[in-house]
């Protein structure tokens, strides 16, 4: 993992949810992300794009598309839930469901890249893939980050019953690399809410990502490791990288 784009979901224009004591989910989500990309640049030496670092509006097919012209490696949309129950709280992990899609979309998730011929002799391998179909060749690496970030948020933030969903979401579509959208709680909650403004809590988040980070990063090398194999990586060993980073 190289390039990190991290996108602040709202902006400007769009507040996004707002809790009972008038907190912007716009500006939770910038917060999370400053803070985010400090903490990887500086901990992880890994380069971090923020789809937008100040309150402006930007599209949502905008923020794929710098993650793709930053051949980013890793795609995370931040964002604050509500409800219209206020006691509903804990955050949510999504990556992209497909159902929507249809059986296009199941084939392109399937299949290979085409081999096509070239000036001089011989072939090349290249993507023909739709924008709203880009994200469907990350399908399962989405889902193992989705996986870990779940498993890494659970031991510092409270979580939602169904912790891991998928759904179709616009900003997750055109990603062409692993990605998932993060519903870091309920700003609709009085206590979250008071809960998102705090230093800790930000922090555990950031925390959790981290290590989030790493531990997909542990799972990649060992895929290529095991290329030739039929066992699945052990996505447990992370945890042994980011104890062996602290020490």
């Amino acid at each position: 993992v190289q390039v990190i784009v991290i996108d602040a979901g709202h902006g400007g224009d769009e507040d996004g949810a707002r809790g009972p004591k008038g907190a912007l989910e716009k500006n939770f989500t910038l917060s999370v992300a400053r803070r985010l990309r400090d903490a990887i640049e500086s901990q992880l030496g890994i380069r971090v794009i923020l789809t937008r670092n100040l309150d402006e509006t930007v599209d949502l097919d905008e923020r794929a598309e710098i993650a793709n012209n930053n051949k980013a490696d890793l795609f995370i949309s931040l964002h604050a839930n509500a409800s219209i129950r206020p006691s509903a709280s804990g955050a949510k992990v999504f990556y992209l469901s497909i159902d929507e899609y249809g059986e296009e979309a199941r084939e392109l998730a399937e299949r290979e890249s085409e081999a096509i011929p070239v000036i001089g002799g011989g072939t090349r391998e290249i993507d023909l893939i739709l924008w709203e179909m880009a994200q469907v060749r990350y399908l399962e690496r989405s889902a193992r980050f989705a996986e870990l970030v779940e498993q890494e948020l659970r031991r510092q933030v409270p979580m939602s019953l169904r912790a891991i969903q998928q759904a179709p979401f616009r900003v997750l579509v055109g990603a062409n690399m692993p990605a998932v959208l993060l519903e870091m709680g309920f700003i609709s909650n009085p206590f979250q809410e008071q809960q998102f403004g705090s230093d800790s809590f930000q922090n555990a988040l950031v925390d959790s990502l981290i290590r989030s980070i790493v531990r997909y990063g542990d799972y990649l090398k060992q895929s290529v490791q095991m290329l030739a194999g039929t066992s699945e990586p052990d996505l447990a060993t992370g945890a042994q990288s980011i104890q062996g980073r602290n020490e």
